[in-house]
């Protein structure tokens, strides 16, 4: 659906060169929510704008639909454009232009006939859940209302792809949820592929298929959420995918903790969540474990369970003890610090 190839991205001003995207090679299937995650300047906002040739790579190729983007003319370009609808942070709406009028007047510009763009606006108004907004404006509307019509406006233009540039960042965690329903909703009803990025890893475990992480300009690391999630490869990966303050431990108390025995991580997916191991190491290893932390992380079709756990007993019966884990499926890492 999108390939993205070797796609690197240079601005330049004045004497001073900088690397927004380096040698940045993805793939986005037709149908999946696909998400890019990374700090801020990591490159994400530049990469989204160049799927869409808002921002003209400097080299590399960009494909949708097998038709490289870059090699396009400018009709045709407008024309493979209105296959990828885009939406913002900052919702980009008319503040002098009801909602009807946000979602008309692009349309009007394309030279859609007025009531194709009448049954277009009702129909993803009614999609977004604003039927009966039509007539309010911007300064009426709530955040989460505001994305909603920017939601409707992109789809208006019913496009294959849909684009999502940091689209809840700026919004309470409620709403934040109201708006990632209905992305899921778009998706699943509606086919549109869903490319978004976010410095927000419960976006991706919410509705993501598969993530990329960014790092000054590169992809780190990148595959199915589920994988990310409880394998994490890179540094950078695990600080995002566990930098929480329940997996937090103060510096004397870890150190405690690890003269005393050895702190792990586990990890339980599935059938591995079901069974009482943890009960069966004090009493087939004479090993005691305690729960320092943990919690249940909800991905978009797994769940995903993480535990801090201390095992108190000899060296011997701990390497047992964690070789018996890993034998049922658990993932067991050792805290290093």
């Amino acid at each position: 659906m999108i390939a993205i190839h070797h796609v690197s991205k240079t601005f330049v001003t004045g004497k001073t060169k900088i690397q927004a995207l380096d040698d940045v090679t993805l793939t986005i299937n037709k149908g999946e929510v696909f998400g890019v995650i990374g700090y801020s300047g990591a490159g994400k906002s530049t990469l989204i704008r160049c799927i869409n040739l808002l921002e003209r790579p400097t080299s590399g190729s960009i494909f949708v639909d097998g038709t490289d983007l870059l090699k396009l003319k400018h009709k045709k370009l407008r024309q493979m454009r209105r296959k990828i609808g885009m939406i913002f942070q900052g919702y980009n709406l008319l503040e002098t232009a009801n909602v009807y009028d946000n979602i008309a007047i692009p349309l009007k510009l394309e030279g859609v006939p007025k009531q194709v763009i009448r049954t277009r606006a009702e129909k993803y108004l009614e999609v977004v859940g604003l039927q009966d907004r039509m007539h309010a404006f911007p300064g009426q509307l709530s955040g989460g209302q505001k994305q909603r019509v920017a939601i409707a406006r992109a789809l208006a233009h019913e496009p294959e792809v849909l684009l999502s540039d940091e689209a809840t960042s700026a919004l309470d965690p409620n709403t934040t949820e109201s708006i990632l329903e209905l992305l899921l909703k778009v998706n699943k009803e509606l086919g549109i592929t869903v490319f978004l990025i976010t410095h927000e890893m419960n976006v991706i475990q919410r509705i993501c298929d598969r993530v990329a992480v960014m790092e000054k300009g590169r992809i780190v690391e990148q595959g199915p959420v589920l994988d990310i999630f409880a394998r994490p490869e890179k540094a950078l990966t695990r600080q995002f995918v566990r930098n929480e303050s329940r997996f937090r431990i103060p510096a004397p108390l870890l150190q405690e903790l690890k003269s005393t025995g050895k702190l792990v991580h586990l990890t339980f997916i599935g059938e591995s969540a079901k069974d009482p191991a943890l009960a069966t190491l004090a009493r087939r290893f004479d090993v005691l474990p305690s729960i320092i932390a943990g919690g249940i992380d909800q991905l978009k079709q797994e769940s995903i369970g993480n535990l801090l756990v201390h095992l108190k007993g000899n060296p011997d019966q701990i390497r047992e003890a964690t070789n018996y884990l890993k034998a049922e499926q658990i993932i067991v890492e050792e805290v290093a610090d």
